[in-house]
């Protein structure tokens, strides 16, 4: 495969559906996830079960099951673990799909607390910041970006995704 200003050398793919809005992402460069309250998620030592933990703890503590914390705490595990300086990002629009790089590490803006957007990556937008219209994208990506979780990877749909920014 051919390297260019959009493929990495790591072939990775996430779709984040991000927390705030889409004029602050570009304007600050940053990808941002919800669920600011459960702090602490960041320490490299967690487990999976502990990042569970944390966020029922945080946000679930009246209910037994833990089925809902359970599936946070694998979107927050793919957004701070998973994804890394490199692989591409794709943030779903209404019409189609904002398309980014990671350029740096995960990190935890107290600040950000109160809009819940805490948890951060910056990003370099590609495609000049312009979203990438449903109607060039192949019906498996476009199918997964429909999905209702927060953080997926999308690495199985790569070449769908090349397919559609060279297509934009």
């Amino acid at each position: 495969m051919e390297t260019d200003e959009y493929t990495s050398k790591t072939s990775r793919a996430f779709i984040v559906k991000i927390s705030g809005t889409e004029s602050k992402m570009l304007d600050k460069n940053e990808i941002m996830i919800g669920y600011s309250k459960a702090e602490g998620l960041l320490n490299e030592k967690l487990t999976k079960e502990q990042f569970r933990e944390i966020i029922h703890k945080s946000y679930f503590p009246n209910e037994t099951n833990k089925r809902r914390s359970g599936q946070i705490a694998g979107d927050f595990w793919r957004f701070i673990r998973d994804m890394n300086i490199g692989h591409l990002v794709l943030v779903p629009t209404t019409n189609g799909f904002f398309i980014c790089r990671i350029t740096g590490p995960v990190y935890y803006d107290e600040m950000k607390i109160f809009n819940d957007t805490a948890y951060r990556r910056k990003v370099e937008w590609l495609n000049n910041k312009v979203p990438i219209a449903s109607n060039k994208t192949p019906e498996e990506l476009l199918k997964r970006l429909k999905s209702i979780q927060a953080v997926i990877n999308a690495s199985d749909l790569y070449q769908e995704i090349e397919f559609a920014i060279r297509m934009s």
